[in-house]
């Protein structure tokens, strides 16, 4: 894909005029089918700003547009670019103050009055970008991040492993797995990215596909 130009952005969080001028963007044929939908870009600029693997901004505004690295990026609307760029940073910015994430769904499995699961957009998109940087992610705390990683995997529904497939049949441990993930977030933030001296990573002791698209 021909380069997106790189400038300086702020970390502000969008306005709720800018997030819906985004998502209806990210929804509308203006962009590919494959594409993520906000919910599911939020989830991948979260484990973006975890991962200990850097990333190009051209490599990850690619993925998340599902485009080909090789195509012209004329069509693509430059404001909703920006967009994206300032939602990155300011995901930034809460991890690195220790503010804490807050989704833009509710930590549940219940699909809303549309049959949608919004929980699930999120985390497809978070573990994209895991599943894209699989040996970064697992080769130095293999155990603990596998073991942060199962709320993720269990509300992304994905993989049909069958330890999950029985979480799933139960709902009561399900909603308390989901209800750790914005926590899980902040620590594998500090797992990856903050000096071993000054980091706790995951302390808990966590209760042991395709992707969709938004209607």
């Amino acid at each position: 894909m021909q380069e997106f130009m790189a400038m300086p952005f702020p970390c502000d969080p969008l306005s709720d005029d800018q997030l819906e001028q985004l998502d209806t963007y990210l929804l509308s044929d203006n962009v590919k089918e494959e594409a993520l939908d906000y919910i599911a870009l939020h989830g991948y600029l979260c484990a973006l700003n975890i991962s200990p693997e850097s990333i190009s901004e051209n490599a990850w505004l690619t993925q998340v547009l599902a485009e080909n690295p090789q195509s012209n990026a004329n069509h693509l609307d430059p404001q909703m670019l920006d967009l994206m760029r300032q939602e990155n940073n300011y995901i930034r910015g809460c991890l690195e103050s220790d503010t804490g994430i807050e989704l833009p769904c509710d930590l549940t499995l219940e699909l809303d009055e549309e049959g949608d699961c919004l929980l699930e957009y999120w985390a497809q998109g978070f573990m994209e970008l895991v599943f894209s940087q699989e040996e970064a992610w697992f080769s130095q705390h293999e155990d603990a991040v596998a073991e942060s990683l199962l709320p993720f995997m269990l509300a992304a529904n994905l993989d049909e492993d069958q330890e999950l497939a029985e979480l799933r049949n139960q709902p009561k441990l399900c909603q308390q797995l989901c209800e750790q993930i914005p926590e899980l977030v902040q620590d594998l933030f500090l797992l990856f990215r903050v000096p071993a001296d000054k980091s706790k990573g995951p302390t808990k002791n966590h209760a042991n596909g395709n992707k969709k698209r938004r209607h």
